[in-house]
C-alpha cells in the first residue's frame, strides 16, 4: 500500500516537473508581448506628435470683416500665437515653402513691406525684388544709392549686384523707387539664376513694350 502510495506521488511529481517548465515559457511569452505591445503604442506617439509638430506651423490673416480690408497677421507655432503686423489694409500672406511665409502689402505710395517669417527667425525688406525659394537668396535695391543688393535671408551680410548707374541700364525705365521697375517681371529659374527683368523705355515697330534682361548667376554666394 505505502509502495503504491509512493509510486503516485512520484507520478504527479514527475508530471508537475514537466509541466513547470511550460507554465514558465508560457508567462514570459505573454510578459513580452505586453512589452511589444508598449514599445509600438509609445513609438507611435512620438511619430504621431512629431508629424503634429510639424503641421501646426503657419502664418494667416485674422480679419476684421470679409473683405478683409484691414486684417492682423498671425503666426501660430509650438501652440503659440505671435502677431506679426496688427490693422494692415489689404495684406496677403503666401507660403513659400514649409518653413517659410512670405508676408505683404502696401503702405502708401510708394511704398511697401515684405515679412519672411520661419519659426524660429524673421526678416524683412521695403525694396523686395525676387526670392530664391530653394536658397532663400533675396534681391532687394536701394533706391537712394541706385543699386540692388543679393543676400540671404536672416542673414545681414549682403553684396552689391547691380549698379544702375552703369551704361547697360540707361534705357530702364524707373522711378524713385527701384523695386518698381524689377519686381514684377524678374524671378529666380530651376538652376537657381536670376532673370533681372525691367521694362525699357519706348517700343518696338509694333508698338509693343521693350524689356531689359540680364541673367545674374551665383548671386548670393
Amino acid at each position: 500500500m505505502k509502495k503504491k502510495l509512493l509510486d503516485v506521488v512520484v507520478e504527479k511529481s514527475m508530471n508537475m516537473i514537466e509541466i513547470l517548465p511550460r507554465k514558465i515559457i508560457h508567462f514570459f511569452l505573454f510578459k513580452i508581448k505586453i512589452l511589444i505591445i508598449l514599445a509600438l503604442t509609445f513609438c507611435g506617439a512620438i511619430i504621431g506628435s512629431n508629424v503634429y509638430a510639424k503641421e501646426i506651423f503657419n502664418v494667416e490673416l485674422k480679419c476684421k470683416d470679409h473683405n478683409q480690408e484691414y486684417c492682423d497677421i498671425i503666426k501660430n507655432s509650438d501652440n503659440k500665437t505671435t502677431f506679426i503686423l496688427k490693422n494692415m489694409r489689404y495684406p496677403q500672406v503666401d507660403k513659400v515653402n514649409e518653413n517659410l511665409f512670405h508676408a505683404y502689402g502696401s503702405c502708401g505710395s510708394p511704398c511697401q513691406y515684405h515679412f519672411f517669417i520661419s519659426k524660429k527667425q524673421q526678416d524683412q525688406t521695403k525694396e523686395f525684388i525676387a526670392l530664391d525659394k530653394n536658397n532663400n537668396c533675396l534681391i532687394e535695391s536701394d533706391s537712394k544709392r541706385n543699386v540692388l543688393y543679393a543676400r540671404k535671408l536672416f542673414n545681414k551680410n549682403r553684396q552689391i549686384i547691380v549698379n544702375l548707374k552703369n551704361k547697360e541700364f540707361d534705357n530702364v525705365l524707373t522711378d524713385t523707387a527701384i523695386y518698381n521697375s524689377f519686381q514684377e517681371k524678374s524671378y529666380f529659374d530651376d538652376k537657381g539664376k536670376l532673370h533681372l527683368v525691367a521694362m525699357l523705355v519706348g517700343v518696338d515697330k509694333n508698338g509693343d513694350s521693350l524689356y531689359f534682361n540680364k541673367i545674374i548667376k551665383k548671386t548670393c554666394e
